[in-house]
């Protein structure tokens, strides 16, 4: 299975930016990397009018659209919420898997600290698939600590971790 390595933290705490860097960095080393993103308030990636928007107001359950150099699908899951493991199997073959988000869903992560947005300690300081943390302060934890702008060491990690 594809390792997968979670960027959790609070609201606005800067996961997106971190995520960004990170597979950045990583592809600049060589790897292919998915990104897979948690959105709890929903999301719509089709716009009314469209094609595949009339496909899914006629009914379809899965809709494909397939252009020169990318591919999409928008699938109804309303039999049961799909699953980070369900979405990681859509993504290909790719080197690793790193997810936005996903704080509870059992994959390794590194959380990130802001000393502006967090508020008490880390979220996930109990959790035992919490491999480091990164932020703008030190934090205190017997874990790996690391500037979010060192995002060469932080790249380090995950290469020693999941691809080597």
């Amino acid at each position: 299975m594809t390792p997968i390595l979670s960027i959790v933290g609070c609201g606005k705490c800067g996961k997106t930016t971190l995520v960004e860097k990170l597979v950045a960095e990583l592809t600049r080393r060589g790897y292919a990397i998915g990104t897979l993103k948690h959105d709890v308030h929903g999301f719509s990636m089709d716009h009314e009018g469209k094609d595949t928007w009339r496909h899914k107001q006629a009914g379809a359950r899965a809709v494909c659209i397939i252009g020169p150099d990318q591919v999409a699908v928008i699938r109804s899951t309303p039999d049961r919420e799909f699953t980070a493991f369900d979405a990681v199997k859509l993504l290909g073959p790719v080197d690793l898997v790193i997810t936005e988000g996903f704080k509870r869903a059992g994959f390794p992560k590194i959380e990130i600290f802001s000393s502006v947005r967090n508020e008490g300690g880390l979220l996930c300081a109990a959790d035992p698939l919490l491999l480091a943390v990164a932020g703008d302060l030190p934090v205190e934890t017997h874990l790996p600590r690391f500037d979010w702008n060192d995002i060469a060491s932080i790249a380090d990690f995950a290469e020693a971790r999941f691809l080597k």
